[in-house]
């Protein structure tokens, strides 16, 4: 029997979908953040304070991202599930540094708190369609999947079960 591509499991799975959904989002919000940055600005923390916070972010989260990218490749390669490092803590790594990391941290240079709305929308599309990535892998992986997705978050990592 022959898999239709919705049937597949792909390499990039929801993320397409989540990233096209945010994109959308975004345009209009950074349209309303230009003509009414005054009113969005964040004024009870000082820029002195914002700055080497998105640098922080920013400084954890790409390294992350790159390193748990290359992990996907090879575990994707080998038609592997990947259940250690950065996955013993999360299902999604790559979602929750873009969410948790990437995002904020790019944001907070903007000085924007309409902008901090982006992560949280990306949040709620990830919530929506993430469902059918892993309904995709419980039919790749089986009872190791199933085992993996009870015992590890999808997005909130729990570093305390963190796994080499």
């Amino acid at each position: 029997m022959i898999k239709s591509n919705a049937e597949k499991l792909t390499f990039w799975g929801a993320s397409p979908i989540i990233f096209i959904a945010t994109i959308l989002y975004t345009i209009p919000i950074i349209f309303t953040n230009h003509f009414l940055k005054p009113v969005f600005e964040i004024n009870f923390i000082p820029n002195k304070i914002l700055a080497p916070l998105a640098i922080f972010l920013l400084c954890i989260g790409i390294p992350i991202y790159i390193t748990t990218l290359k992990k996907l490749k090879v575990g994707y390669k080998k038609q592997e599930l990947i259940t250690n490092g950065v996955f013993s803590i999360c299902r999604n790594p790559l979602f929750a540094v873009v969410i948790f990391l990437l995002l904020p941290g790019i944001i907070l240079f903007f000085n924007s708190w309409i902008l901090l709305t982006i992560p949280c929308f990306m949040y709620i599309m990830f919530k929506i369609f993430i469902r059918r990535e892993e309904y995709l892998m419980e039919k790749e992986f089986g009872q190791e999947y199933i085992k993996y997705k009870d015992n590890t978050s999808a997005l909130f990592p729990k570093v305390w079960k963190y796994k080499k």
